[in-house]
């Protein structure tokens, strides 16, 4: 019993690393559709959902609690509200810096952690979520201060994280009593229903683009949301919040290295130490696992 029990956080780990790489594509896919911000995301998540069906049936569909359905609708509003408000902001600054300020969500989740769920953090847990703030900063730190525009697509990544730590927090404490297809399932049909009503409210284009932007969309809610998706929430059943959302740090490094190659953006020397900085608080948070 004791070395499966040693292959669980492991297996979550691995689970986690995968997710982190699938989702540092997002803001790329953003990028590259030629569609509202919003529309890109409702259609992240319809293209996800059409992927997640045959797996869902195949899993067997199951009708949660009251209880955990409610968190599952509110968990769904938030991360609406953060791929919502994150991808307004990849459009009004660059991919790199929009990324580190959502992903600021860390610091949110650790304070959340440790208020609502008296999680006791270890001092070293702090110092690695110190060490790899650094190492974001120090990756997307100089395009942030040479951008003269720090107004509204810099706030809309801020509030992006605020809401990012409230999913987060919540999958956490919901995927103790639901498995991870069904979470994704029913998850997702709030997110569609929350994100068709804002796009209907706001008039948006839904229809109509070129087939570069449809091909954006399926990747987007095919590699970022359900494969990424699936991985993270996999690992969230193991792994507390506090340790999953410093790891997921990493992937503002990896949509850095990932823009380089495909969007033009410079990849620095400050950036690539900035990667090693990341990984070494990384490894800090998650030492004593």
């Amino acid at each position: 019993m004791k070395s499966e029990t040693n292959l669980i956080p492991l297996k979550a780990y691995i689970f986690l690393l995968l997710g982190v790489f699938c989702i540092a594509w997002s803001a790329i896919f953003v990028k590259l559709a030629d569609a509202p911000a919003l529309t890109s995301g409702f259609y992240r998540y319809f293209f996800c959902f059409v992927g997640l069906i045959p797996i869902w049936i195949y899993k067997k569909i199951k009708i949660p609690n009251r209880r955990t359905l409610f968190w599952i609708i509110l968990g769904g509003l938030f991360f609406v509200c953060d791929m919502g408000l994150w991808n307004l902001s990849i459009l009004k600054t660059s991919a790199s810096v929009s990324t580190l300020l959502a992903n600021n969500a860390s610091i949110f989740v650790s304070l959340g952690a440790l208020i609502f769920f008296k999680q006791k953090l270890p001092i070293i847990y702090w110092i690695g979520l110190f060490v790899a703030m650094i190492g974001v900063f120090t990756v997307t730190g100089r395009d942030f201060i040479e951008n003269k525009n720090l107004g509204i697509g810099h706030l809309m990544a801020i509030g992006a994280a605020v809401f990012y730590a409230g999913y987060l927090l919540i999958t956490q404490q919901v995927r103790e009593s639901i498995d991870v297809v069904n979470f994704m399932g029913w998850s997702l049909i709030a997110c569609l229903f929350f994100s068709y009503l804002i796009c209907y409210q706001q008039n948006l284009q839904m229809l109509h683009f070129d087939n570069q932007t449809w091909y954006a969309f399926i990747a987007s809610g095919i590699i970022c949301h359900l494969a990424g998706w699936l991985c993270i929430n996999y690992s969230l059943g193991f792994l507390p919040a506090a340790i999953v959302s410093p790891t997921l740090l990493i992937q503002p490094v990896l949509t850095s290295i990932i823009s380089f190659f495909l969007l033009n953006e410079t990849l620095r020397k400050e950036q690539i130490l900035g990667g090693f900085i990341v990984i070494l608080g990384v490894y800090l948070v998650n030492r004593k696992r």
